[in-house]
């Protein structure tokens, strides 16, 4: 099958690319290289070079932007059968901080690749939301759940699953919509909370926990990026909404707990109020992505934390590298 993946080279998605490519599937990326203000070039290149170290020679990749007409226009002329949309502002705090730019990223860039599925006759179009759609919620929440954001990046991912219900209504194109949560796992930039405790972990920093009663329903990168796969490929799929994660919340003063543990860190956790740009969350409840998609989470979490920990230690993002542009781009067109 002929799949495109964008923002295929970011965290999820490079792992996605990599599943793919053992499923044999044809693959072409799209991926605009942006550091988000959060990398520098040098550490960009390090970390593109292992996110990829998989990755089949076959893969076809292209640098560009979602919200760029033209360039999908000569995107979609090699007539992929299933689009997987990944590429989107990576978090609430940075909408937050510049809400025009990450507002027209995700509704824009969405609607854009949405009228060129329906010009070039694609079968399937995989749009990867967030639990952020919620809003507030408990334990249990299934995708039927009222959804009420409580910030720009939720809201502006409401609008586009939406989007992808109208355009389907028309264009025949069908949807699937995933809704992972605190996904994390090896190949991450550090500005999630797993990375950002390790981090104040490894270094004996004071790790704070914003209401360390409030859980989340981390999961590992594998199995988020299995799930999106199924959503892509699984018939039965067609036209709804799964949540696509561990389904089991932990509160974020346990999670601390672990990677003080993992680390063998001197670090103490203190608490502060929740985060008013963050709702309170929990599990979701992947009962529907479990019956029909055959979607089951391999990862328990202190085996995730283990494995994060261990590639830590081997990869080095300070450590000077080969420029990523070794690797093969497209760009003639």
């Amino acid at each position: 099958m002929k799949i495109l993946v964008t923002g295929g080279e970011g965290f999820i998605g490079s792992h996605v690319v990599e599943r793919l490519c053992e499923l044999k599937h044809h693959v072409m990326t799209l991926d605009n290289h942006d550091t988000y203000g959060l990398l520098s070039t040098e550490e960009l290149s390090k970390l593109y070079q292992w996110r990829q170290r998989n990755w089949s020679p076959a893969v076809i990749r292209h640098k560009g932007t979602v919200t760029d007409a033209d360039t999908l226009l000569r995107i979609f002329q090699w007539r992929p059968e299933v689009v997987i949309h990944l590429a989107s502002y990576p978090r609430a705090k940075l909408v937050n901080k510049d809400p025009l730019l990450g507002v027209n990223n995700i509704i824009d860039g969405t609607i854009n690749l949405l009228q060129h599925c329906k010009n070039f006759g694609v079968k399937r179009f995989v749009f990867v939301s967030s639990s952020m759609i919620y809003g507030h919620f408990e334990d249990g929440v299934k995708e039927s759940a009222d959804t009420k954001p409580i910030n720009i990046y939720g809201e502006a991912k409401l609008a586009s699953e939406r989007f992808c219900k109208h355009f389907q209504q028309f264009s025949g194109v069908e949807y699937v919509i995933a809704r992972p949560s605190g996904v994390y796992g090896p190949g991450d930039i550090p500005d999630r909370v797993v990375t950002k405790f390790y981090d104040q972990a490894v270094n004996n920093e004071d790790i704070t926990v914003h209401k360390g009663i409030n859980a989340v329903d981390f999961t590992y990168v594998t199995d988020a990026a299995e799930g999106i796969i199924k959503c892509a490929t699984h018939p039965g799929a067609a036209n709804l909404s799964f949540n696509i994660s561990s389904g089991t919340g932990t509160e974020l003063k346990k999670l601390a707990e672990h990677i003080v543990f993992i680390t063998d860190s001197k670090s103490s956790i203190t608490e502060e109020g929740r985060n008013a740009l963050y709702p309170a969350r929990g599990a979701l409840d992947i009962t529907r992505a479990q019956d029909l998609l055959g979607y089951v989470p391999q990862v328990s979490l202190l085996k995730g934390l283990n494995n994060y920990h261990n590639w830590m230690l081997e990869f080095d993002l300070k450590q000077q590298t080969e420029d990523f542009t070794d690797i093969k781009v497209d760009e003639t067109w």
